[in-house]
Formats: C-alpha cells, structure tokens, sequence
C-alpha cells in the first residue's frame, strides 16, 4: 500500500493549532470565542470540529457511488493480477459504462476523474507493463516447480553446495549495441525527426557473458564479437573465494548444456585441485522469473548502459565503438578509476537481490512456489479446503428454481456459469477476479501449450537437471564418438566416389579417342580409294609396334585385348575394347 500523502509545513502547523484550539476548550474550559482568539483559528471551523460537523472530505460527490467504486477497484485489481491490465482509456470507458448502467447522470470521464480514483484508492496506481509470454507462463505449473525444488533440493541443497554465498554462481548472457536510436533532444520547432550521427551501425552488437555469485563477486567476463573470440579466464579475480563445492545455474541454451569443453575443464579442474563444480541447467522457457542476472541485474545495467551513450555522444572522442566498446564496459561493471558514478553499474547489490528473488540462495521452496502464475495454474492448492469441500449441489436445484423464477436464467450455460461462480467463491476468489477471468477469457482464445523440439533426449529440462550427471555425460561420449564415426564414413565414400568418376573419366577419354582414330581411319581409306579405284590389301597380323593402315575392305575388326583397370581405391572398371593400332603384340 502507498504511504499517506506528506503535508507541508503551513499544512501541519493549521492542524496542530486546531487541535490545541479544541483541546482548550474540552480540558481547560475555555470558551469557543477565547480559544479563537488566542490560537488564532476560525471560530465557526472550531465549533464545526468540536461538534462533529463537516468532518468529511469536502468537495464535490464522486460520479460513482462508494460501494460501486470499491467493487470498481477490486475488478481492475483482479485485472492486473490476471495478466490483462487496463490502461487509462479502458478505465475511463468502465467508468462511462458502469455510469450507464447505474442510469448516472455522468456519461464522461477523464484523466482527472482517473486520477482522483487512483488517490481515493491508495493500492492502485500506474504501472509500466512487461511483457509475459503466455504460453510459457502456462507450461510453468505447480508439477513442475515441486520437481524443480526437490531436484534443487536432492543434487544440491542436501550435499551443502548451497550454503554459503560465495559457492552460488550464475552465468549468463546479454547483448550490447553500440549507438543509443532514441532520444529527447532539443531541436526546431516543427521537425517530424532529428537526425543524430554516429559511427559504426546500430545493428553493431557484442555479447558479453558475466558470471557472479551470491556474495556479490563479479568475474571477469567473456566477449563474444562478430568472427572473433576474446576470454578471458573465469578464475582470475575470485580471491580466493573458491569452496569445496561450487554450482553454476546456467540456461537450457545447447551451448550451455552441450558444452564438451566446459565438462571436460571441470573434469579436469577436480582431479587437480579436488574442487567439485556442478554446473545446474534451469528449466527451460522460465529463467525470467528463475536466473539472477535476469531478474535484478541486466534490467538497471541495460538502463545505464542507455543513459551512458547518450552521454558520450557529443563528447570529443567519446563516442563508443565496437573497437573500445569493451573497455567502456569494463569500466562501468568493475567501478574502475575513471569510471563516472553516476553512470556506474550496480551489478554485485542487484545481483545479491537476483538470488534472493529468485529461491536460490537463501534457498526457498516457498519462493519458488511464488513463481508459478496461479491463474494459469488451476490445480492451485487453496487454504480455504474445508470450506470448497461443503456440498453445495444439494442446494443448487433450489437456487436455480429461484433465479428462474426471479430473473428468468434458465439456460444451461448460464446454471454451469452460476456454478463456477461459486465453486470460486468458495475457493475465496473475489467477485472481481472472477470478471476478469471472464475477460481474460473473451479476449484469449485457449491456448495449448508450447510444443518444443526436444534438443536432447538425455537430459529433460523442464522442472531443470544436473548436466554433471555420469549417466548424461557418457550418453554425450557416445554420441560423439557416433557423429565422429558417421563423419570419418562420409569423408571415406566422398573420396572413392570422387576415384571412381576420375576412372570413369579416364575411360571415357580413352573411348573418345578411339572413336576418333577410327573416323580419321575411314576417311583416309575412303580418300585412297577414290584415287586409285583399288581395293586395299588388308593385314592379316600385326608383327610392328605400330599397325599398318586397314583398308575400306576390313569388315571385321581384329580380336581386340581387354584392359581392367582399378582406381585407387580398389573398385575395379569396366573392361575397354581398344582399335587395332592400341594393341601390341605379346
């Protein structure tokens, strides 16, 4: 609830005189006139108080009637707790239709009529949206997030990897651009659009990947540029604040979950120095109500990070590039000497608040259980059991024959809308939350629950898992070596297959050139034959390394000697039938 409205000194000084005024005259018997007099009040304002008369607000009566607006209030309550809030021109046309169906004189409504409901009402006020993926808020269910803290509770909590600060780690990534798009400059009266230069390109971004704990210390972090790599190592700057057991809480991203390198580091790491890490994969599609870094950290840094371009825009040699856009980051998340206060990242404070918000540490199964969203989660458990499990249905005939007979409801729809209504009531839900329920329900249609492609059949991530697992980690050996044996036979056949058509090419060449030696043949005989009208003598053996020419009178070919032929890698080729003048004799 909203703090009460602090009053100015002319303000308090007006009551505190007026209560010694009224106290003067009930406990020292002074007149009304005297007290004025001394106290310097108004002596009609004085009989008013000390009579009870005009005690209560002054000023014109509200367009809605008291207990209309209460149940006003409730509906946009139960609104915004539903995932569908009003903004100011939904609650200015509630306001006009409930006037209308009240037959109220007041059909209008305005930003100061909101604004004096919003002051009546101190639980309300305006608020700045965030988007929530529906879909995602519906896979989250009370199912899930008690597997995820007995999961929580086994592989960690019960082996003492959570119980000091400094063994909670989070990893994570963000992205940051180089050039702020939007801002309130001054500029001509009259322009539609101020034009703001700036090197590079707004769509210039580099990701960086920080890493943190629960006591609040930051390591250096990775970043990750177009086409290059820069690391830095993740034990530099710990102080010694390195426990027997650590656990990092990543996201399901298969890099993370995937990552041979990182396993085998922390193989590696344990058998040197007899440190255990586990590295914990959150449950996938929730960490923006279960990571850290989500929850309390880039939210204020990227704010700052905004405000810091804006900056340095117009300073010499101040504007940020992807060449020393790193430094400029480093400097404002590790409060370096030159770093300006007022721009400087909160980090470590936030982060510390991140996982408290989130159950980790200190480890809350309660908080945990806050996360799930109760309205699209219906298995919901209610403290009002008892009172659910009374029998209503034997009075419900009779309920029914008396709202026939009274506001004529006789249809079957409206008798199961009726029943809902009281089941919930039951249940302890509030006449507003059932409307908005009912308008959440107009407005969405059912949706079904996200179907996700299962990136890895080993490892279920939807209540989180331990990617340390033995059992994960040499299915993941497995199916490596798999994939490395599938490359190694895909490479072998692209190699035979590329001998093969370079034999099958040979052959070719050779038969093309045959077929060419025989044209050639023909037409020297043919041109022979013409000259000479005589027949040609044709050889009956060949006894020269070179044969003789053949005749047009040659019908038949000479027996021809067979050549097999292997390509390199073995596969034998089709036998080639070669002319006359290739054979040799033997």
């Amino acid at each position: 609830m909203a703090s009460p409205k602090l009053k100015t000194t002319a303000e308090a000084h007006a009551q505190l005189t007026m209560e010694a005024a009224a106290h003067a005259v009930e406990e020292m018997k002074w007149s009304e006139r005297k007290s004025a007099e001394i106290y310097g009040v108004n002596r009609r304002t004085l009989s008013n108080r000390l009579n009870d008369r005009h005690t209560g607000s002054r000023g014109r009566q509200p367009k809605i009637p008291p207990h209309e607006e209460g149940a006003l209030a409730d509906f946009l309550l139960s609104c915004s707790d539903t995932g569908i809030p009003l903004n100011r021109q939904h609650c200015a046309a509630a306001i006009v239709e409930m006037n209308i169906r009240l037959g109220s004189k007041y059909k209008a409504s305005n930003n100061q009529h909101l604004r004096r409901l919003l002051k009546r009402h101190p639980n309300l006020s305006m608020r700045i949206t965030h988007a929530s993926n529906r879909k995602k808020d519906r896979e989250w269910t009370h199912e899930l997030a008690e597997k995820y803290i007995s999961k929580l509770t086994e592989l960690l909590y019960d082996r003492g990897f959570l119980e000091e600060p400094e063994q909670v780690w989070n990893l994570d990534e963000s992205a940051f651009n180089t050039a702020e798009m939007f801002d309130r400059v001054v500029g001509r009266k009259g322009m539609r659009q101020i034009y703001s230069q700036f090197d590079e390109t707004e769509k210039v971004l580099v990701t960086i990947l920080p890493c943190g704990n629960a006591a609040a210390l930051q390591l250096p972090f990775m970043a990750l540029f177009s086409g290059k790599l820069h690391v830095r190592s993740r034990l530099d700057g710990t102080g010694g604040h390195c426990y027997q057991g650590n656990v990092i809480f990543v996201d399901g991203h298969f890099s993370h979950v995937n990552n041979f390198t990182l396993m085998k580091y922390i193989t590696e790491f344990e058998a040197e120095t007899g440190k255990i890490v586990y590295v914990f994969a959150l449950p996938a599609g929730q960490t923006g109500h279960l990571q850290p870094f989500d929850i309390s950290v880039f939210g204020q840094v990227k704010r700052a990070w905004g405000e810091y371009l804006r900056y340095r825009h117009n300073m010499p040699g101040g504007l940020v590039t992807k060449d020393n856009l790193l430094s400029h980051l480093v400097k404002l998340w590790f409060h370096t000497e030159d770093c300006p206060p007022q721009h400087a990242f909160n980090a470590g404070p936030n982060l510390i608040s991140g996982f408290r918000k989130s159950g980790l540490f200190p480890f809350s199964p309660e908080v945990i259980r806050g996360t799930v969203k109760t309205r699209h989660c219906p298995e919901s458990p209610v403290s009002t059991a008892e009172s659910a499990s009374k029998n209503y249905q034997s009075i419900f005939g009779s309920l029914t024959e008396t709202l026939k007979d009274e506001v004529d409801i006789a249809g079957q729809k409206d008798r199961e809308d009726i029943l809902d209504f009281i089941k919930l009531k039951q249940r302890g839900v509030a006449p507003g939350a059932v409307l908005a329920a009912s308008l959440q329900a107009s407005l969405f249609s059912a949706a079904a629950k996200k179907v996700r492609r299962e990136k890895n059949e080993h490892l279920n991530l939807d209540a989180g898992g331990l990617t340390n697992e033995p059992a994960f980690q040499s299915a993941q050996a497995a199916k490596r070596a798999a994939v490395k044996a599938a490359k190694a036979a895909q490479l072998a056949k692209r190699k035979s297959k590329g001998s093969q058509e370079e034999c099958q090419e040979m052959s070719g060449a050779v038969t093309d050139a045959a077929k060419t030696a025989r044209v050639r043949k023909s037409r020297s005989v043919k041109r022979k034959t013409s000259a000479s009208h005589e027949p040609a003598e044709v050889p009956h053996e060949v006894t020269h390394s070179v044969p003789a020419r053949q005749t047009r009178a040659a019908k038949k070919p000479r027996m021809l000697q067979f050549f097999n032929c292997k390509c390199s890698a073995g596969s034998p080729v089709s036998p080639l039938i070669l002319p006359e003048y290739f054979v040799v004799e033997i």
